[in-house]
């Protein structure tokens, strides 16, 4: 389930847990531990920081809230690019 909460975050042009909830059958429980899960594990990085973004204003879509409210975004690591890949030798993600 893990490598399938990867998949779905890739390919997510924007990340919403209750989405990928409903996407992947499961609870918003099991999508929140999955996310804890992935962060601890070095596949994904959150960072609530209102001052490093790397895309510009113009694409993005919080532009509007921009230093009015922190956005959590989250980064998939190049360790969690190698998985995707299947570029290591790790073939699957525990079960959670």
């Amino acid at each position: 389930m893990l490598k399938e909460l990867l998949v779905e975050i890739k390919n997510a042009d924007y990340i919403s847990k209750s989405v990928l909830a409903d996407k992947l059958g499961q609870p918003m429980a099991v999508i929140e531990d999955g996310f804890s899960q992935l962060i601890g594990m070095g596949y994904l990085k959150e960072d609530t920081s209102l001052n490093d973004c790397e895309i510009t204003c113009r694409k993005c879509p919080y532009a509007s809230l921009c230093n009015k409210v922190a956005v959590n975004t989250v980064t998939i690591t190049e360790k969690g690019e190698e998985l995707l890949a299947g570029q290591t030798k790790q073939t699957s993600l525990p079960k959670s």
